[in-house]
């Protein structure tokens, strides 16, 4: 019986095998996953596997490294579940699915092929292509992203809309009116940008992460210098805003 089993797992899926989602490459204090009625505290080497919840308190961050290289940060006060992990025969991933329930995440893509990555948020999903991002997830289940690297299509389920994110510091909105493509970071002056810059932490300061979790670009997003808003009549160039 078992042997015909395994002949069925071959031909259902072939050059497939199930597969510990990742390694917690980096732990900070205040990191649980849940599994049905078993939670355990992660340490730094444990495996993540399929139907985790990573759950993050204040001060907690999980840095996920996976077989096919792609990296995942779950930030703090944050939770994310591991949907599902199929490793290639090659090492590449065969399915990559999360779900970003509610907080800060960072994530980017692996050698697996753009349709093989399915990132679930409460407001839509996130595909990708060659792509490194930041996700806020907020308490109303809004999801912003800002875009370092490649491109993602946000599709919220509210409309079935869609929108191509492609540039650096890009920033879209997925929530119950549908999905916005909010503007690039750098051309965004005022009290909206300083409440932008809020939602990405990792953009405002990468320290925290481990140097491979790191993404070039970032850093600029929330502190290159904003665009001087033009002078009102009878103002001077000194009076825009600078922030």
């Amino acid at each position: 019986m078992l042997s015909a089993l395994a002949a069925l797992m071959v031909v259902v899926l072939p050059g497939l095998a199930m597969a510990s989602a990742g390694t917690a490459q980096g732990v900070d204090p205040s990191a649980d996953a849940v599994n049905g009625a078993k939670m355990r505290t992660l340490t730094v080497g444990d495996d993540v596997n399929i139907g985790d919840v990573i759950k993050t308190g204040p001060n907690g961050q999980v840095e996920i490294l996976f077989a096919d290289n792609t990296k995942l940060v779950v930030g703090p006060n944050s939770n994310l579940e591991i949907q599902d992990y199929l490793l290639r025969n090659n090492g590449s991933a065969g399915k990559v699915a999360v779900d970003m329930l509610a907080g800060s995440f960072r994530f980017v893509t692996g050698t697996s092929p753009k349709s093989d990555y399915l990132i679930n948020t409460p407001s839509g999903t996130i595909g990708v292509r060659g792509t490194g991002f930041d996700v806020y997830v907020d308490d109303k289940g809004v999801t912003h992203i800002m875009m370092y690297d490649g491109e993602t299509q946000l599709c919220d389920k509210h409309t079935k809309a869609c929108k191509l994110l492609t540039n650096l510091c890009q920033v879209g909105q997925m929530d119950s009116s549908g999905v916005s493509d909010v503007g690039n970071l750098n051309n965004i002056t005022g009290a909206e940008r300083g409440a932008l810059k809020l939602l990405f932490k990792y953009s405002m300061n990468q320290s925290p992460l481990d140097g491979n979790f790191h993404l070039d670009g970032a850093f600029e997003c929330t502190h290159k210098p904003a665009p001087v808003s033009p002078p009102t009549s009878g103002g001077s160039a000194s009076e825009g805003i600078t922030d």
